[in-house]
């Protein structure tokens, strides 16, 4: 088994695999990507009820990443509309993620999101962050 947090980020990505004309990566590959992209992102904050219990809290984000000049900024808000709407396309996403990990998620929030432009590059990025409490599968 990868680490929680791998498997946490593996997933949010099978979560939004729907998603049609974007390459997925993990936090495990930092440079390289082809835009447009989504890129994941968990890390582990506390150990819930108590020392040695296995069960953590975590904080993912899922970051969208497109070329300004390449697409609409319509075009940019629809396709981040798509990749929200793979978050809630079922009733449970803890459940979804559960059963296509070697994770057990107990809950998963969306707890906001972030726009940004990145002039650098010329590029289009929103976030969607959420919380997360999920343990190892036994």
């Amino acid at each position: 088994m990868a680490s929680i947090e791998r498997e946490v980020e593996n997933g949010l990505i099978n979560a939004i695999s729907g998603v049609s004309g974007l390459s997925y990566y993990t936090s495990e590959r930092p440079t390289a990507r082809t835009l447009p992209f989504v890129s994941a992102r968990a890390s582990i904050t506390s150990e819930q009820l108590g020392m040695f219990t296995g069960v953590y809290a975590m904080n993912a984000t899922l970051s969208y990443h497109q070329r300004a000049d390449a697409v609409t900024k319509g075009g940019f808000d629809s396709k981040f509309q798509a990749i929200m709407g793979g978050l809630y396309t079922t009733t449970n996403l803890a459940s979804d993620m559960t059963a296509s990990t070697n994770v057990t998620v107990y809950n998963a929030k969306v707890t906001g999101e972030t726009p940004t432009i990145n002039s650098a590059n010329r590029t289009w990025v929103k976030d969607v962050t959420l919380e997360i409490m999920a343990s190892a599968k036994k």
